[in-house]
């Protein structure tokens, strides 16, 4: 048996993957500490550096350290940033990079959102024009329905927080009969019965209580086969209705108790952007508490259908999965059911570093972290897709390899159907199927 070294720490135990400059060598546990991670080029591995050796103007003097000593250095001291740069992992694999463009007519108007039809037998879309209008998109029969004329309520004085800027969003149900037109950063929205001609089945009303801080909360889902759409109520609420009819099918009251008491299943969340799993199993919502500080979480849904009202409040399968300072409305994207890879890499949003934290879902528990993916992601449970400024970058989530990219191609929305990842920029859709 190898015998355990002292390391200059002073600690006879197993060395850390990180060293130390030496003015972080055996810090006291009562003395706070503040330290910069320099990426070493192997993956996401890091030195740590104190302030003073990083302002200095050269490379800083590293030693070796237990791991004990690094672990306290990360999870307790404060995080000033990064420098360097991380590895990215290359597997180049075959793609199909064609990208197919399909112009539409000018009386089409200006779209201002994309939205797919997962179900449907073939490519197609719902899209959202500058005045309200839905239409139909069908590119392969060159067709253009008009389906319905949405009028939302004006937010009048909307004030932008951190430059989030007041935006209508289309969202669709797999189906494609039900679509809602909401406002991101904003508090009300509609949805409607595109098979009754854009009846409104559901007046939507967040709350203003800081609501141009989130997009506003709503997804569709199916259970059973049955259409359903959840959204939020209050800041703190969020609730599941029937798309058809309006029907609230989550309904709860609070008990008050005194000011000075909590009353049960109170929530200090701020709700966010939801996403619902492919398979309408989970929930995963991008929301933040107070001070503020983001904290993506996730719980099942037909619990909270079937037997728990309380379920995105304080249901058993909901989990917490990771805090950042003034850090929310990253990328955000489940991988299958099981997983949801979570953006950023930091500890609040001055040191967050572009990359990919990947979660299970049942456990809450972290299983990978790699730097790279940014923008909006997508994913058709085998690849996460990243649109970036430049293109698609396609990457293996499960080991963190870009196996290829699409240059110029940047996309806003995926085809469960059909596996396409599409865009509509100046009057053109343009579609793509990597895998």
């Amino acid at each position: 048996m190898l015998p355990v070294l002292t390391l200059f720490c002073g600690h006879p135990a197993d060395a850390a993957t990180s060293r130390v400059c030496s003015h972080l060598v055996a810090v006291p546990e009562d003395r706070d500490v503040a330290c910069l991670r320099v990426l070493t080029g192997r993956g996401m591995e890091f030195d740590l550096v104190c302030r003073e050796c990083d302002e200095a103007g050269q490379p800083a003097v590293l030693v070796v350290v237990c791991e004990g000593c690094v672990d306290r250095l990360v999870e307790d001291g404060e995080m000033l940033g990064w420098r360097g740069e991380p590895e990215i992992l290359e597997r180049p694999e075959p793609l199909d990079a064609t990208v197919s463009g399909w112009s539409l007519p000018p009386s089409s108007g200006q779209v201002v959102d994309l939205a797919p039809i997962d179900d449907a037998d073939g490519s197609r879309w719902l899209a959202l024009t500058a005045d309200g209008t839905i239409v139909e998109l069908d590119p392969d029969n060159d067709r253009v329905t008009v389906l319905a004329t949405v009028e939302l309520v004006d937010e009048p004085g909307h004030t932008p927080w951190m430059d989030r800027q007041l935006r209508r969003r289309l969202h669709a149900s797999a189906c494609g009969r039900f679509a809602a037109v909401v406002d991101d950063y904003g508090r009300y929205g509609r949805v409607v019965d595109l098979g009754r001609g854009g009846v409104v089945t559901l007046a939507l009303d967040g709350g203003d209580y800081h609501a141009n801080t989130v997009p506003f909360s709503l997804a569709f889902a199916r259970v059973d086969d049955r259409p359903l759409v959840v959204h939020r109520t209050r800041w703190n609420r969020l609730d599941v209705s029937d798309p058809a009819t309006g029907e609230l099918l989550t309904a709860r009251e609070i008990e008050k108790t005194s000011e000075q008491e909590r009353p049960a299943h109170h929530l200090d969340y701020f709700h966010g952007r939801l996403l619902c799993s492919p398979g309408s199993r989970m929930i995963a919502d991008d929301g933040w508490i107070w001070h503020p500080v983001g904290e993506p979480s996730v719980w099942e849904l037909r619990p909270w259908l079937d037997g728990n009202v309380w379920e995105s409040e304080d249901g058993p399968t909901r989990q917490r999965l990771c805090f950042r300072d003034y850090y929310w409305n990253g990328p955000l994207c489940f991988v299958g059911d099981d997983l949801l890879a979570v953006g950023g890499i930091g500890d609040d949003d001055e040191t967050i570093l572009p990359g990919v934290r990947l979660f299970d879902v049942a456990s809450g528990r972290e299983l990978a972290t790699f730097a790279g993916p940014a923008g909006d992601w997508f994913s058709d449970g085998r690849w996460l897709y990243s649109a970036h400024p430049d293109g698609l970058h396609v990457w293996d989530p499960l080991t963190g390899h870009r196996t290829g990219t699409v240059p110029g191609f940047v996309p806003t929305c995926l085809h469960r159907g059909t596996g396409e990842l599409a865009a509509v920029a100046d009057g053109v859709l343009r579609r793509c199927r990597p895998a």
